[in-house]
């Protein structure tokens, strides 16, 4: 049977259908995605991850100015860009943090500066610094009212292994160490050599003052005795605290007026600093040309002597130095150092009287009369005798240095309150205060504390001010 032809044409290849607009935007939106996926995954900084190093500096630059400006907020939320967008090296991210916790604290925003500063605790940087970043946490969280959290975290710093370093003494949970004390030792003389009006710069009175705190550490006796007085004002202050004066109104107004005195006294400090960095050797040479006459050796005398506690055996002596030379060894013992006038008479202590009487004396003279003083009687005999002279440059370097850096200390505090005065607006309120013929608007005297003015109203003036 002859089969069927199937007579009929075949189908035509249906046309393909052409993309829409929808369908080009999905494949280029799924291809963007991937290659922003492979890029992360092989670590390509994004815009959002790592700025310019313009940008970064720029950030840093702004977040500082904002903070010189007294502009917390503003400034942490800059610091907070600047951590996004720069490649910061663990310590360098402990700093930046740091300022954060610092400037959020000083806006008023405790909580939050303690969660910075608590990140700061678990990073590696120097002692000081974490000392300073622990001080402020301890600070925001008595700001918080948790006066109880903050002596327990105190204490928790006070005892941990880094922080002990070579332990001395212990009150109760507290460690005093030795590089506490070497510490307070430090800050007490570098105080003591500020009010002796020392013509050092900053960084060199600091550096005096450890010289004479480890000298005194080498010391047992007086070592015991600093060590002694650390652990009295340890217990005062735990003491304070059960009493509940660390919050009181008292506490508050005092940290407050110590922190306003003593930031003044830093912008002051740093002034003097760049002041007396600049002295050189010509500046020596002109000042002790132009006043040679301050740069002398005064007259002086060496001199032997004896005290007595009575006129009468001062005189009996006397006179038997003066009948019997060969007893004078016997009777007199050398002072070590030379009197000098102005100065204190050495191993006696200032008397205007005894520098005068030793001074009268010629060499070899004995006292024709004894000498009261604190007491006793004292009879002298001069040994040498020095006459005043010229000193030379080499000579009188130091003596010019601290001339010099005197003036310049002036001249730097003189220019300091002049700038200030220009750029801080000063209203004094109160008509009784004004200098006659002052207007109400003027800068402060020359004589005023070179700290920054402030405007004396009752309002409260803004950050630009």
């Amino acid at each position: 049977m002859t089969p069927e032809l199937n007579l009929s044409l075949p189908e035509a290849p249906r046309p393909r259908a052409r993309p829409g607009m929808l369908q080009w935007l999905t494949f280029l939106l799924v291809a963007a995605v991937l290659v922003l996926l492979l890029l992360e995954q092989n670590g390509a900084p994004s815009g959002d991850k790592a700025g310019s190093p313009q940008e970064v500096e720029r950030l840093k630059a702004l977040a500082t100015d904002l903070e010189r400006r007294t502009l917390y907020p503003q400034a942490e939320r800059v610091w907070d860009e600047y951590m996004t967008v720069a490649n910061l090296t663990p310590e360098e991210a402990a700093r930046t943090l740091y300022r954060r916790g610092k400037c959020l604290k000083e806006g008023g925003q405790y909580a939050e500066a303690a969660r910075r500063l608590m990140e700061v605790e678990t990073s590696t940087i120097p002692r000081e610094e974490k000392h300073k970043s622990r001080q402020l946490l301890l600070e925001c969280l008595a700001g918080l009212g948790k006066q109880d959290v903050r002596d327990s975290v105190a204490r928790a710093f006070a005892t941990r292994g880094e922080e002990t370093g070579t332990a001395l003494a212990r009150i109760g949970s507290d460690t005093i160490t030795k590089e506490e004390l070497r510490a307070e030792i430090t800050d007490s003389l570098e105080q003591a050599l500020k009010l002796q009006g020392a013509p050092l710069t900053p960084s060199e009175l600091s550096l005096k003052a450890t010289e004479m705190a480890e000298t005194q550490l080498s010391n047992p006796e007086s070592a015991r005795a600093a060590l002694l007085q650390a652990i009295s004002s340890r217990i005062l202050y735990r003491k304070g605290l059960e009493r509940g004066f660390a919050d009181d109104a008292a506490m508050l107004e005092a940290t407050s007026r110590f922190r306003r005195n003593f930031i003044a006294h830093r912008v002051v400090e740093s002034e003097l600093e760049s002041a007396m960095k600049n002295l050189g050797t010509t500046d020596l040479a002109n000042h002790y040309e132009a006043h040679k006459e301050r740069f002398v050796e005064k007259p002086g005398a060496e001199f032997s002597y004896a005290n007595f506690p009575s006129l009468s055996n001062a005189e009996a002596a006397l006179d038997r130095l003066r009948d019997d030379s060969s007893a004078q060894g016997e009777e007199l013992q050398k002072a070590a150092g030379m009197a000098v006038a102005g100065q204190p008479v050495p191993e006696i202590g200032p008397s205007a009287e005894i520098t005068v009487h030793l001074l009268a004396l010629g060499e070899g003279e004995l006292s024709d009369r004894p000498i009261e003083h604190d007491g006793s009687f004292y009879i002298f005999r001069i040994d040498k005798k020095r006459h005043k002279r010229q000193l030379s440059l080499e000579e009188a370097e130091s003596l010019v240095k601290a001339d010099l850096a005197t003036l310049k200390r002036k001249d730097a505090i003189d220019s300091l309150q002049a700038q200030l005065s220009q750029e801080f607006h000063v209203e004094i309120l109160d008509e009784n205060l004004l200098e006659q013929g002052a207007p109400a608007q003027a800068a402060p005297p020359a004589h005023a504390a070179p700290a920054t003015p402030v405007k004396t109203s009752n309002t409260k003036p803004s950050p630009e001010q």
